[in-house]
């Protein structure tokens, strides 16, 4: 019962050192994940989780903007909306209003 006790009593003690969300990764170098200060607490005692980097999370956002981007077009498309240029290029999708 005091193993018990005393993890939780760790797991809130980190809990109240983080901010309210926390990038994580995997120590097997997964991408990063935002998750909860008390699940991050859980995860980083577990020693399963470390605190993601500035250049991870850097690479993250990139890939999420990426596929925002990829994800954007290809709905155009499919809604059949493209910006053709004067000067003969390819078509490509209206970028906002």
């Amino acid at each position: 019962m005091r193993d018990i006790r005393r993890y939780w009593s760790e797991v809130r003690a980190l809990e109240t050192s983080l901010p309210e969300f926390v990038w994580l990764v995997d120590v097997e170098g997964s991408a990063p994940v935002e998750v909860t200060a008390r699940r991050a607490a859980q995860l980083l005692l577990a020693k399963s989780h470390r605190l993601a980097s500035e250049e991870e999370l850097s690479v993250q956002r990139a890939k999420e903007v990426a596929a925002g981007k990829r994800l954007q077009k290809e709905r155009r498309r499919k809604e059949g909306v493209a910006v053709v240029t004067p000067s003969g290029g390819d078509s490509q999708p209206i970028s906002g209003n």
